[in-house]
């Protein structure tokens, strides 16, 4: 089963930031795009999906993640859904840890 994560944060992950994280903590993989930038998807070096990032959607009421997420935080403005698709969390989580302080968001686990 897949991880479902949320990057809570006041800024949306640009493409730009994406890969610029992804170069850290993986220089050889690769960045795809799907359903005209909808889908964002990062892949290691050997072509396994690390992360799949979908469009942050504004978030007027940050009571109203409590529900979804365990500590969210008291402010953020955005809500951008995450996936690690199948297998070993590890390198998809650490991925989307540098995508969240790159933007100066966080990480939580949907529950």
């Amino acid at each position: 089963m897949p991880t479902e994560l949320v990057l809570l944060s006041d800024v949306a992950p640009s493409p730009e930031v994406v890969l610029r994280a992804a170069a850290v903590t993986h220089p050889d993989g690769s960045f795809l795009e799907y359903h005209d930038g909808l889908v964002r998807q990062l892949l290691d070096a050997d072509g396994r999906a690390l992360l799949a990032l979908y469009p942050s959607r504004p978030v007027l009421d940050p009571t109203h993640a409590a529900g979804a997420v365990q500590d969210p935080p008291a402010t953020f403005a955005l809500w951008t859904d995450l996936t690690i698709p199948f297998g070993d969390p590890t390198d998809g989580r650490a991925l989307a840890e540098a995508v969240a302080a790159a933007v100066g968001g966080v990480v939580k686990d949907r529950i």
